[in-house]
């Protein structure tokens, strides 16, 4: 995601929303009425990410659980910039303009603050972060908020290494620890499908383990924002994102991956930014 939530967090310095419709096409380069599409999201996603989590439209907003409430309130208060208060509402057809998919794309300027002395993060490597871990993804799904004007896909992270701690919390290794991105996909009772996007947010593979780079902006609540990721597929690390200061990790080895990134932490720590 290359490390953009925590810049829109810190400020927002701009949004503009773009809303495009993508007919699928056939071998006769014609729109066939109603036939999904997937190939100009995979356009606007990295090539390393999975389609983003999947809700209807019609499902309760409003969890049981307590602290489930309290993750999504918390979530809607720190992604008030990623979407524009525009009431989502079904369309009420599911091939509105002969099209059975639309996509819903927002684009945010953001702006990163250093402190006094602090160094910036090593290219591609956001380890100011609050924690980063090695877990896999164990669960995704997306949601709308009880106002129904933003979608979020929340995931539960499977620990299986702490390279980074939290401070202010304990996260162990086979701990699960919820986390979230902005956007999602939603199936209206029309059946038509929107996919709300926002460029350069990708998404993680359920059942495929990651290094997470993960920000706490909220410490009321325990619930991270991915910032960025690094998936781990034959001894090799990908980047979630893959954004220009990323490319270079793309096809490392992990063990040269986790070297690099072990000493970066370190040389931080000890140099008092961590």
């Amino acid at each position: 995601m290359q490390n953009y939530v925590p810049k829109i967090l810190l400020l927002v310095a701009g949004i503009v929303l773009a809303t495009m419709s993508f007919p699928a096409r056939n071998q006769l380069g014609q729109a066939p009425r109603g036939v999904p599409d997937k190939d100009d999201l995979r356009k606007i996603l990295s090539k390393h990410s999975a389609l983003p989590p999947v809700a209807r439209f019609d499902e309760p907003s409003v969890p049981q659980d307590a602290q489930e409430q309290a993750r999504r309130q918390s979530r809607d208060r720190l992604g008030k910039g990623t979407y524009t208060h525009k009431v989502i509402l079904d369309p009420g057809v599911r091939d509105p303009n002969g099209q059975a998919e639309s996509i819903d794309l927002t684009f945010i300027d953001g702006v990163t603050i250093l402190k006094p002395g602090q160094r910036p993060d090593p290219n591609g490597l956001p380890i100011t972060d609050t924690i980063i871990v090695i877990g896999t993804v164990s669960s995704a799904k997306a949601y709308v908020n009880q106002e129904h004007n933003g979608v979020f896909s929340e995931y539960r992270l499977a620990i299986t290494d702490v390279l980074k701690p939290d401070p202010d919390s304990v996260i162990l290794a086979r701990d699960e620890v919820p986390a979230w991105l902005p956007g999602g996909t939603l199936q209206f009772q029309s059946g038509h499908i929107t996919h709300f996007v926002t460029a350069g947010c990708n998404y993680p593979d359920v059942g495929t383990p990651y290094v997470f780079f993960l920000r706490r902006p909220d410490k009321t609540v325990k619930d991270y924002v991915i910032s960025t990721a690094y998936s781990i597929k034959d001894q090799v690390v990908s980047p979630l994102d893959d954004a220009n200061d990323q490319r270079p990790f793309d096809g490392m080895a992990v063990n040269d991956f986790l070297d690099k990134l072990r000493h970066e932490i370190s040389v931080r720590r000890e140099g008092g930014n961590d």
